[in-house]
């Protein structure tokens, strides 16, 4: 055996001066070194056997010697079983942070892991080992001493906790897919959406009866369709397996911005998911939903290929008005074959797809604009290399050329403006995906004859006396008080020529409809109707209000609200507070935004007539608000044990199980004070010319320039509660006054009480 090499001199200063003070003691004295208190080295933990505990060597140098000898070796160990050099102890000396490895120096006893001899080993932190074998009395135990930074130990357990919660993940999914089965695919029902009137037998659209088709092949379809689809609806589908993390992750930032849940990130075979697993993918628009959906995807993508997964989407979509898949939708909207679609034709019904009923397909001016949407999924496919710039070009600047039918039908819908505006509710209430993909009967409390009365009276308003007051639109709304059902919504007077809804989407400041908040804060304050009030001119942060324009010296509440006294109002606020009048808003049904300052009485803040109109029905059902609503129930059509009785479908949503069905907001006693005041306003104030002798009770509403034009009102005896707003959409002034307004609610609500 060969002598042991001597070491090999020290790099460093204090590796230098530990060699020096071991050549001249028998042993070096580690514990003797200072080090650092936050220095971070590693050391060697070698504990002989009977020892208390480990001597603790920290590892300053490159290149240690381990041994008996005191001479030859850098950590002398003296124990019979260790020889004179036992082993070398290096590192790489070019990267003072590689680890230490260690090297049997031709022992006698050797190097023991557990029960194996070994002649070298790469140290990792914790590892021990044994010089000589364990089963020696003698032998001696060393550890390896090297803790990771923090940052190490950080990544290290995320990276563990990462694995575990994949492991939870793949275990919970693959649970989950038990208890649904992809083979075969269950066949879908398909069915409309048909919204029906309030004798629950009246549709305000006929569905179509055609027979719908599935293809068998991709090739059945344009070759434009798929690559629409996939540029315009998931643009990874041929990378993803079902789910789309990078989608995911845009959503989830979406979501977190919005403080909200507003998107979901679906794939293409999650909707396909959703369209065929609807019972086990649920209804309600929730995270949960989303999570079944993922785990129904993925088992598809198992069993599945992509291409037929996209023909499935292809045939069983919602494309709108009662078609499902791009073959239906071809013929309907354009009276051909899906194989014969062009490009322009392929891009307009996948741009539709995300609210394939809001779409302005007839050329007229408002609505969402199918042209917009089109180009953008022509701009897609062209950016992802889909078609050529060539092709993009020519169909970009073609033209929407829609079946006759389809205009003829949108002609010939009951309440068009209502029945649009259901499918944005609907969305509200299941959310945009489960919305759009129909089998669903809607029943709503709209009646018939109310709403051709309503859109009668509007239209010979803004065409008998429009043009000399100067004012060209107008919406009116109807409810039933006691729940809040609309019974007749008139967004303008023609929606052929406008699908703007002036009901619902215009926002509006309501003028002095909206010191109903005011003064019923009063009431319920504890304020009597005949508390006089000062009709002196007033200031009120800093902005100057005129005094009474009908009244002088003081008057009563009740005289004021009657005459609509700006002043009085505005004293009133003082004494309830703005951030009373807001609350009380609030309460009565109004989310739009309200700003706290004093034009906030006098109808500042914009609102819509549909909210508005729920408010004033609150007080005609005794202090009870229903949230003003178009939908009363949905019913799953593709779930009914009896599919020749309707009734049998399964209900999702009822708007009497909702919390937004009578709510006790005020008490009755306050609610009929207010009634008897807005009764005043009929009697002997500004709204004389909304007179029916019924017991009617309402309030006008102008604003500044007269460029809003307002009566709400209601005949308690009758349930029936009434909007009405006159005005031009570009907010030009009119020469009208609340009086225009009064007389059409009066005309109308003639007829409709009789």
């Amino acid at each position: 055996m060969s002598p042991p090499q001597p070491p090999v001199k020290p790099q460093t200063f204090v590796g230098q001066v530990t060699q020096a003070v071991q050549t001249i003691q028998a042993k070096v004295n580690f514990q003797a070194l200072s080090l650092n208190p936050k220095a971070r080295v590693p050391e060697l933990w070698i504990q002989e056997a009977g020892a208390d505990k480990a001597e603790v060597y920290p590892l300053l140098g490159d290149r240690y010697l381990l041994g008996r000898s005191s001479k030859s070796c850098d950590i002398v160990v003296r124990n019979p079983v260790v020889s004179q050099v036992h082993l070398s102890l290096s590192r790489d000396v070019n990267n003072r942070k590689s680890p230490f490895a260690i090297k049997d120096e031709n022992s006698t006893n050797g190097i023991y892991q557990g029960k194996r001899r070994i002649d070298k080993l790469a140290l990792r932190h914790g590892d021990v080992f044994t010089l000589g074998p364990p089963e020696l009395a003698a032998s001696v135990k060393v550890q390896y001493v090297d803790k990771p930074p923090l940052y190490v130990k950080a990544a290290t357990w995320a990276a563990y906790g990462v694995s575990g919660v994949t492991a939870l993940v793949a275990l919970a999914i693959g649970l989950e897919s038990t208890k649904f089965s992809v083979l075969p695919l269950p066949s879908p029902t398909q069915g409309p959406v048909v919204i029906y009137a309030r004798d629950g037998e009246t549709p305000l659209r006929p569905p179509r009866t055609t027979a719908h088709v599935d293809m068998k092949l991709l090739t059945d379809f344009s070759t434009y369709l798929p690559k629409a689809v996939v540029a315009s609806e998931d643009s990874r589908f041929y990378w993803h397996v079902g789910v789309d993390p990078i989608g995911i992750l845009r959503a989830v930032l979406i979501n977190v911005q919005g403080k909200g849940f507003q998107q979901g990130a679906s794939t293409v075979t999650q909707q396909v998911a959703r369209s065929l697993f609807r019972d086990y993918v649920g209804a309600e628009d929730s995270l949960g939903r989303k999570l079944k959906e993922a785990v129904v995807a993925l088992k598809l993508e198992t069993f599945y290929s992509k291409d037929f997964l996209l023909l499935t989407y292809l045939n069983r979509i919602y494309v709108g008005s009662d078609t499902y898949g791009f073959e239906d939708a071809s013929r309907y909207y354009f009276d051909r074959a899906a194989k014969d679609l062009t490009l322009a034709q392929s891009a307009t019904l996948v741009g539709i797809l995300p609210a394939p009923n809001a779409f302005d397909l007839c050329g007229n001016s408002d609505g969402l604009k199918a042209v917009d949407y089109r180009n953008r999924v022509i701009a897609r496919m062209s950016e992802q290399g889909l078609v050529s710039q060539d092709e993009a070009n020519r169909a970009r600047r073609s033209p929407i050329e829609i079946s006759r039918k389809v205009c003829e039908q949108q002609a010939n819908t009951i309440a068009p403006y209502f029945y649009a505006s259901v499918f944005q509710e609907l969305q509200r209430l299941l959310g945009k995906d489960l919305a759009n993909e129909g089998n669903f009967i809607i029943e709503t409390q709209l009646d018939p004859k109310m709403q051709a009365q309503a859109e009668s009276a509007l239209r010979d308003t803004v065409s008998n006396t429009g043009s000399r007051y100067g004012f060209s639109q107008g919406a009116v709304v109807t409810l039933d008080s006691s729940t809040g059902g609309v019974r007749a919504l008139v967004g303008g007077t023609s929606y052929r020529a406008s699908q703007f809804n002036r009901a619902i989407q215009a926002k509006r400041q309501p003028g002095s409809t909206f010191k109903l908040f005011t003064y019923t804060s009063a009431i319920e304050q504890g304020i009597s109707p005949g508390k006089f009030y000062s009709c002196a001119p007033l200031s009120w942060s800093g902005q100057g209000y005129r005094s009474c324009e009908r009244s002088s010296g003081s008057v009563d509440m009740a005289t004021g609200l009657a005459l609509s006294e700006n002043a009085i109002a505005l004293r009133v606020a003082q004494d309830v507070g703005l951030d009373k009048v807001v609350k009380m808003a609030t309460r009565l049904g109004v989310t739009s935004p309200l700003n706290p300052v004093p034009g906030l009485v006098l109808g500042q803040s914009e609102v819509n007539v549909l909210e508005m109109t729920g408010a004033f029905g609150a007080i005609s059902n005794n202090g009870k608000w229903n949230r003003a609503h178009l939908i009363s129930r949905i019913l799953d059509s593709s779930d009914c044990p009896n599919r020749q009785d309707l009734k049998t479908c399964r209900v999702i949503y009822s708007f009497d199980q909702s919390p937004n069905a009578n709510v006790q907001v005020l008490s009755p006693q306050i609610a009929n004070t207010m009634t008897s005041m807005l009764r005043g306003v009929i009697e002997r104030g500004t709204g004389r010319s909304a007179a029916l002798g019924l017991g009617e009770a309402g309030k006008t509403g102008t604003t500044n320039n007269n460029v809003d034009l307002w009566f709400i009102g209601f005949v308690p005896s009758q349930q029936i509660v009434t909007g009405v707003w006159l005005g031009n959409d570009n907010n030009s002034p009119t020469s009208g006054s609340s009086a225009q307004a009064a007389r059409l609610w009066s005309s109308y609500m003639r007829k409709v009480v009789q």
